[in-house]
């Protein structure tokens, strides 16, 4: 049982067990609710049976009854709270283990899994899927298994006691839920198609929300509008279609199950005409009857939001199922020399690195150029195991990189990508994020060496200026800078830059350059740039061409080796 959960709902094992028990306990809770009804029979057959001369079950007195009454609210009090703990409590403890599970994952995932999926939608899945999660496994799962197993247990009371009124009441349940099985096809239909759309309009929110800067500036604010709202429309008529579809089933299925009191009533009748019944067992059974359909009819709204769980389930598997980046906790390397062993690399379709060797040794600059898509930034990627590459190896040290944790490789590395990401915090915090352990005075000392001073004196609240979503507040060249003082305080023996520099007037790139020079003493430095005269000084210069090593050697080197690369220097002088 806790197996077929598991695979079910996508539940941890606690998970699983902690459903087990509030089925359980929910089932004992349904039982409960038939004491009412057995002390009302109780009395009924005491009271009124006598003067029809009917035996009475128990002689019980008035105070007996009250008795009775009073452990019975008491039982019931006790058995509903032990219930609602196990299932809320329960359930919003899954539900917070899964977000977790959801994010480790996903920070162990490698970058070629976010390439395929849209932020909006990882974003809808982390948030509105496990809310619709949360209460799906509060309101309906167990609900649905505890009715069902309390309904077979009363079900078989009364067939044992009279078959042919247990028969007359229960038959109009597997009719019902035949009914509203034969629609689940067009239901999920529906929900995918809802689905579908809504993603789209949160991938469309956001997408216009990034692209404001380029919509103000063509006038394109009334066909953006349009285009939202038109998505927006065809999500609002898929929600009234799978809302249409799910009330359709689950009305046609409740009121069939009306049918039942009717059938109860005419075979009742002429039980009780031929001296089959007596007159208070067919008031027991009508009663009865109806109190049998009530938790049956609520789990039929129920089944309709299953039938949206499972596309949230498979949302959720499918994260979890990814296979992650697993390795090694404790890494050795012998030194910090990168070797690059007949590397492949590739998306769906097409190469991107094919058959690349060479080594950046520690203690150098090795400088990656070509002309752009020629699978630079690529290698600096796989060289920190943000993916994983199809064929060959990257040693880091002598071991290999994909059998290590990627924080634990990540430690080693120091990095400042083109594209500069910055967080929705202070300066200091943005640059601190190099070095958790920081000082203030260490955070000073290296926005000073990165030239951020020069702007964050400006700031009204200096280093403590909150610069907004990605840095939006600062410039191109002002965002770079903390990027690099950021990467110069975490000090890693690895140093990656792509275009570090690229933002920067020249000025500042000059003093930024000595600044990296000290930084970069007898480390491994692999550096992306466009300049020439930023790389002519590397102790190695890798040129690609379309993901392969087109020539490779010294500036010297290179100038008598390579045609490609004369006329790259030629054009730069130029």
């Amino acid at each position: 049982m806790n197996d077929f959960l598991k695979q079910k709902y996508a539940m941890s094992d606690q998970g699983a067990e902690n459903l087990q028990k509030s089925i359980f306990s929910h089932t004992i809770l349904n039982l409960t609710k038939m004491f009412p009804s057995i002390v009302g029979f109780m009395f009924l057959f005491q009271y009124l049976g006598g003067l029809e001369g009917i035996p009475a079950p128990a002689d019980l007195t008035l105070v007996n009854y009250i008795v009775i009454i009073v452990v019975m609210l008491l039982v019931m009090f006790i058995v509903a709270r032990w219930d609602y703990v196990r299932l809320y409590d329960n359930v919003y403890n899954e539900s917070a283990n899964s977000r977790i599970d959801i994010a480790n994952r996903l920070k162990k995932l490698p970058l070629s899994y976010f390439g395929k999926r849209d932020v909006s939608d990882l974003s809808a899945t982390m948030m509105s899927d496990l809310t619709f999660y949360e209460q799906i496994f509060s309101h309906a799962v167990p609900h649905i298994y505890a009715t069902t197993i309390s309904t077979v247990i009363i079900s078989i009371m009364i067939l044992t006691y009279n078959w042919q009124l247990g028969l007359a009441a229960l038959w109009v349940i597997p009719v019902s839920l035949l009914v509203f099985s034969l629609s689940k096809k067009k239901q999920r239909k529906d929900v995918d198609a809802y689905v579908k759309t809504s993603r789209e309009v949160l991938d469309d929110l956001q997408e216009k929300i990034e692209q404001i800067q380029e919509i103000k500036s063509y006038n394109l604010e009334e066909r953006a509008l349009n285009e939202f709202f038109h998505k927006l429309e065809c999500s609002t008529r898929n929600k009234i279609k799978m809302e249409l579809s799910a009330g359709i089933a689950t009305s046609l299925a409740g009121m069939l199950m009306k049918l039942g009191i009717i059938t109860v009533a005419i075979v009742g009748v002429n039980m009780l005409i031929a001296g089959q019944i007596n007159i208070l067992v067919y008031i027991a059974y009508l009663i009865l009857t109806a109190s049998i359909y009530l938790p049956i009819e609520g789990i039929l709204s129920f089944m309709a939001m299953i039938v949206a769980l499972d596309g949230v389930v498979a949302r959720i598997k499918e994260i979890k199922t990814m296979p992650i980046q697993e390795g090694k906790q404790e890494m050795n390397p012998k030194d910090y020399s990168i070797d690059f062993q007949d590397v492949v690399f590739g998306y769906d379709d097409y190469t991107v690195i094919n058959g690349v060797s060479f080594t950046a040794k520690q203690g150098e600059v090795t400088a990656l150029i070509g002309s752009s898509g020629s699978g630079k930034t690529t290698l600096t990627k796989l060289a920190t195991r943000f993916w994983d590459i199809q064929q060959g190896k990257i040693l880091l040290g002598g071991e290999d990189i994909s059998l290590i944790d990627l924080e634990t490789l990540l430690k080693n590395y120091a990095i400042v990508f083109q594209e500069v990401v910055l967080f929705n915090a202070s300066i200091r915090d943005n640059i601190r994020i190099g070095k958790k352990e920081a000082t203030d005075e260490e955070v000073a000392r290296v926005a000073q060496i990165a030239r951020c001073d020069e702007f964050i004196n400006r700031m009204p609240q200096g280093m403590d200026t909150v610069i907004g979503e990605n840095g939006e507040r600062l410039s191109g060249g002002e965002r770079q800078r903390i990027s690099i003082a950021r990467a110069i305080l975490k000090d890693a023996p690895i140093i990656l830059l792509d275009e570090a520099t690229a933002s920067l007037d020249v000025e500042n790139e000059s003093l930024i350059q000595e600044a990296l020079s000290e930084l970069i003493k007898n480390k491994t430095v692999i550096v992306i740039a466009h300049r020439m005269r930023t790389i002519r000084g590397a102790d190695k210069i890798v040129m690609l061409n379309q993901g392969r090593i087109e020539a490779m050697g010294t500036d010297a080197e290179l100038q008598m080796q390579s045609e490609t690369y004369r006329k790259m220097l030629k054009k730069s002088i130029g």
